[in-house]
């Protein structure tokens, strides 16, 4: 318990740093759009995390689950009347709330696969619920997209980009402190047992299949919340957002990032949104089509050949090799002695 509290406490100190430095650094408005981008994936990443990196199953429609997310908050929020932020809440809570119970659902059918065959089931999903998105215009407005308002809370107008950017974060903040206790709890020790072994796991009397279960439900909550919040800062939401790219691009952001890590979720995250937007600052380089495509599949390459446990494991991996050196060399010292 003292140890989680400790973890808590520095993710609280991490985050009151990082929300400080673009109000020091003076960052544009459109520099503040990409790092409220950044955090809105990392929570995203963060569910997506706890499906792959922690139970070991893998998703390609988790693309839908934040779409969904998108969608019924700008719903809601766009057919209440103006409760003083209420309507935001309830459609933020539902933004995640459905996806988890979609998730539930789609997972009593699809968790009995495994491996390719789960991919390709929720693969199916995802290019499904996009058609839906397109065809159902009476909630989604079809091909000619939906808009949403920016964030009313309780009086205080979240409009500005840096307002959004704190409130944003204290739920990222708030998700992580969530997902650590939740890894560190009995049901994340069944998580990591049944990732790493399945039979020792069904040995050890865990029910697999519940445990799945409420890995899928999870990330699905956390993916719709992202695509709650999303909406709110694009304020605009159309079908073709949602699409397999983005489903693969969490996938990246995990692997890149770190598997089974909340920091590599993160750091997965701004890595894959932001390097895309620098390059295309470039000259010649910035004028290739499909960059990011690009750039996120050549980084899946060389960070599974020579880094398969992600960059955010990167700094471990230097001390280890560091500290080897180090003995070698005093081993050599004593032998020459």
């Amino acid at each position: 318990m003292k140890n989680i509290n400790k973890k808590t406490t520095i993710y609280i100190i991490f985050i009151l740093i990082i929300s400080s430095l673009p109000f020091i650094l003076g960052v544009q408005r459109s520099t503040m759009t990409l790092i409220n981008t950044i955090v809105i994936y990392s929570i995203a990443a963060l569910g997506f995390n706890i499906l792959l990196g922690y139970s070991g199953q893998i998703s390609l429609g988790h693309a839908a689950f934040m779409g969904l997310g998108a969608y019924i908050s700008a719903y809601v929020t766009n057919t209440l009347p103006e409760m003083g932020g209420v309507e935001f809440i309830i459609g933020i809570f539902l933004a995640g709330l459905i996806p988890l119970v979609i998730g539930l659902i789609l997972g009593l059918i699809a968790l009995r696969l495994e491996g390719h065959y789960l991919a390709i089931a929720t693969l199916g999903f995802g290019v499904a619920i996009q058609q839906v998105f397109k065809e159902w215009v009476a909630f989604t407005n079809g091909f000619s997209g939906m808009n949403a308002s920016a964030i009313n809370l309780f009086g205080t107008s979240l409009r500005s980009r840096e307002s959004f950017y704190i409130f944003s974060l204290i739920i990222l903040a708030l998700l992580s402190i969530f997902s650590y206790n939740f890894i560190h709890s009995k049901i994340g020790r069944g998580l990591i047992a049944m990732r790493d072994s399945e039979h020792a796991a069904q040995a050890m009397g865990i029910s697999i299949f519940k445990y799945k279960l409420i890995a899928f439900s999870v990330s699905a909550f956390y993916t719709g919340i992202a695509g709650g919040l999303y909406v709110h800062l694009i304020r605009f939401v159309e079908p073709n957002q949602w699409g397999v790219e983005l489903s693969l691009n969490l996938l990246a952001m995990v692997v890149i990032g770190g598997l089974a890590s909340i920091f590599g979720s993160i750091l997965g995250a701004a890595f894959l949104t932001a390097i895309p937007e620098i390059l295309k600052e470039i000259p010649v380089i910035g004028e290739i089509r499909n960059l990011s495509m690009i750039l996120t599949g050549v980084l899946l390459i060389v960070v599974i050949m020579f880094m398969p446990q992600g960059i955010a494991r990167l700094g471990i991996k230097i001390k280890f090799l560091f500290n080897k050196k180090t003995k070698e060399e005093k081993l050599k010292e004593e032998k020459v002695v």
